[in-house]
């Protein structure tokens, strides 16, 4: 038989990281954003650990982009037609590449805010990955994947992924969205 612990937590962070100095232009690709300004991509990269580098660029997540651009550090050109895009515009772009993007993005949103650093979870089978302190000197402690309100779900699938993020010495919580508020509920397996 296999015992769980179920916990509401208050994610926090110790992270002390400049926030981003400089502010440029990114471009919209299909269904990524990528800097192609190398000294604003390595601002991005270095102060907040945003994006994966690419070969003379860095790759933004759809979550990162919006962050980034509710906090005018980033302009958003599409591809192509060179337009400036909106917030409201990237939303509903977001939301045909990910259409759960809204929930998602209220958990990064939370997170961030938290001053938590976010990266993509996605090999690890969840929305996220989250850092407490700089991700060049430790290890992420925590799994978050984003959950509706009413959110359901077979006990066998809640273990796979709590038994995923206990493989790879992580805690898994599950970020519930009840409308712009997150409640962070941590489940793991407990030995007796």
């Amino acid at each position: 038989m296999t015992y769980y612990r179920v916990i509401k937590i208050n994610p926090t962070s110790r992270a002390e990281l400049p926030k981003p100095a400089l502010t440029g232009d990114a471009v919209l690709l299909e269904d990524r954003v990528m800097v192609w300004d190398e000294k604003l991509a390595d601002d991005l990269l270095k102060s907040e650990f945003y994006g994966k580098p690419m070969s003379k660029g860095l790759q933004l997540s759809l979550a990162e982009t919006r962050y980034l651009l509710g906090k005018k550090i980033l302009c958003v050109n599409d591809v192509k037609n060179k337009k400036r895009i909106s917030i409201s515009r990237f939303r509903r772009k977001a939301k045909s590449i990910q259409p759960d993007f809204d929930l998602r993005f209220t958990v990064y949103d939370d997170l961030k805010n938290r001053g938590m650093i976010v990266k993509t979870g996605f090999k690890y089978g969840a929305h996220f990955r989250v850092y407490g302190d700089n991700p060049d000197k430790t290890h992420s402690k925590l799994l978050v994947h984003s959950v509706p309100k009413n959110f359901v779900s077979p006990w066998p699938e809640i273990s796979r992924a709590v038994r995923l993020a206990h493989g790879v010495k992580k805690e898994m919580l599950f970020a519930r969205v009840v409308n712009d508020w997150v409640e962070y509920i941590r489940i793991g397996r407990v030995r007796p």
